[in-house]
């Protein structure tokens, strides 16, 4: 919010508003895009050019294994911590304009713990929010950090003006792992990175009997399950192919199989996008998944979705009407919903341009970054009314 003279200032109504946008997630950069080209003013802001030497004694005096506990308490550390929130204030005083609100991707750690509640109005916009009771198949997390991290983030939620949710799966897990004001917390919606073909008309006769799962976590994304899948699918069905593309940041033992092959990562997107041309289904029998951009990507391409009913793609799939969602682990399951699509090109279809349509009207950022400034409006405005003296 605008400050002068230690009172808050509301925009007028429908004034474009100016942001800043801290982050240190790469994916950032599709919605800080949008942003600009909506908002009056964007000022992006990385926090984690953090020297050296705090990283180097952060780094020792956080030091643990295995190497996930560490990095956990690396990342809540004070003094990562401390350092961040210096090089946050000192950006924001280095911009010549008067900012509205700041934006910030995820819940890491209070962008302003120790300046007065007149400070700058802030947004944290989020996959999930971390709960002292985790979820099936959500990545391993160590009691202690857990703890730290929920309290952390209960702190930044308390001074929050608003969370930001990707999904409605978000928001209820938000509401469940925190105390905070439901009309404090507002779904806005996530959209593909670095693919989208939602502009394109793919002819179906460019489409083959393949069956394209995209991931970096085979476990967690279920590639285990993918291949007893693809087992009963060839039994049924010969000519299906499964396509695996990606770099498995856990070496899960995988080698290619009769009608399953690994073709490793792909970081060309000409390329991805070339395999989403071709494919006849995307299949993502996750564990554990938030908002699953790659979902996005292959809705975008016209493609039906058979994946597990957790997370944001219950609301993405079942909710566009894109596509099956199937219980976690049941791969009979899997292969039947794969069997039907492949059996029936006319629900492939349908259920492709549901998806494609879905993209095109909200799981896109333009969408994305819309909602976020409405919501910040009105919030400013709600603010500023509760702060201009009677």
């Amino acid at each position: 919010m605008k400050v002068r003279g230690g009172v808050p200032c509301q925009p007028a109504e429908g004034q474009r508003l100016r942001l800043g946008f801290a982050s240190n997630e790469p994916r950032s950069r599709y919605l800080v895009s949008e942003l600009r080209e909506l908002a009056e003013e964007v000022v992006e802001i990385d926090f984690d050019h953090i020297d050296a030497a705090t990283k180097y004694s952060a780094a020792l005096l956080s030091w643990r294994r295995p190497r996930s506990d560490w990095w956990e308490a690396y990342q809540m550390h004070p003094l990562v911590q401390r350092r961040r929130r210096v090089i946050l204030q000192r950006a924001l005083a280095a911009v010549d304009a008067e900012l509205d609100a700041l934006v910030m991707w995820g819940s890491w750690f209070h962008p302003f713990r120790t300046r007065p509640a007149s400070g700058l109005t802030y947004f944290n916009y989020i996959d999930q929010s971390y709960s002292l009771t985790p979820s099936f198949g959500e990545p391993r997390a160590s009691p202690r950090g857990r703890t730290q991290a929920h309290r952390l983030q209960a702190e930044t939620y308390r001074d929050s003006q608003g969370i930001l949710c990707m999904s409605q799966w978000a928001r209820a897990q938000t509401l469940a792992a925190h105390t905070v004001p439901a009309e404090k917390v507002h779904v806005v919606g996530w959209g593909p990175c670095g693919v989208d073909l939602s502009s394109e008309e793919i002819p179906a006769d460019s489409r083959e009997p393949l069956i394209l799962h995209v991931s970096n976590s085979f476990y967690r994304k279920g590639v285990d399950y993918l291949l007893e899948t693809a087992r009963l699918v060839a039994e049924a069905e010969p000519s299906a192919r499964f396509l695996v593309i990606g770099d498995d940041c856990e070496k899960m033992p995988v080698r290619d199989t009769a009608n399953v092959t690994f073709v490793g990562p792909v970081v060309d997107r000409e390329t991805l996008a070339a395999y989403l041309r071709r494919a006849s289904l995307f299949f993502l029998p996750h564990r554990f998944d938030r908002s699953p951009h790659v979902l996005v990507e292959a809705m975008s391409a016209g493609l039906p979705i058979v994946t597990s009913s957790q997370g944001g793609s219950v609301e993405l799939v079942a909710g566009s009407r894109a596509g099956y969602c199937v219980a976690i682990g049941d791969v009979p399951g899997y292969a039947r919903a794969i069997m039907a699509l492949l059996r029936d090109p006319a629900a492939r279809s349908g259920m492709g341009a549901h998806g494609r349509a879905a993209v095109r009207r909200t799981y896109n950022w333009r969408a994305v970054a819309a909602t976020i400034l409405r919501v910040a409006a009105q919030a400013i405005k709600r603010a500023g009314q509760r702060a201009t003296p009677r």
